[in-house]
């Protein structure tokens, strides 16, 4: 876990392509189809969620000048830095489950 490695033959993958292509993800050696594993993407969003709130209330109790807008703003900002912190340093990834092609829906031959 944590290491950007392809699961199948185990080539890594650039930290930028693992931040900018999280859902499509492709390995350049055996062109699996990767994405993010589920326990990454709620790490980060966790922590994304705990430092907006922490910058949140800073903002907030700092400068009660401000009322609504700076804290909002300072929050939202710090849970994108954040989160894509956290990703960059704990990536983990899966090969991208195929969808099944069942496009039909099961009653509509009734």
């Amino acid at each position: 876990m944590w290491n950007r490695a392809c699961p199948l033959c185990f080539v890594k993958m650039s930290r930028f392509q693992v931040l900018t292509l999280s859902n499509e993800m492709s390995c350049p050696a055996c062109h699996a189809e990767l994405e993010l594993s589920r326990s990454s993407r709620l790490l980060s969003s966790l922590a994304g969620i705990v430092v907006g709130a922490a910058i949140f209330h800073v903002a907030h109790t700092t400068n009660p000048m401000a009322r609504w807008t700076w804290p909002i703003v300072a929050a939202f900002l710090s849970f994108g830095f954040a989160s894509a912190g956290v990703l960059i340093v704990s990536a983990d990834l899966v090969v991208r489950p195929q969808p099944s092609h069942s496009s039909v829906f099961p009653h509509s031959h009734a």
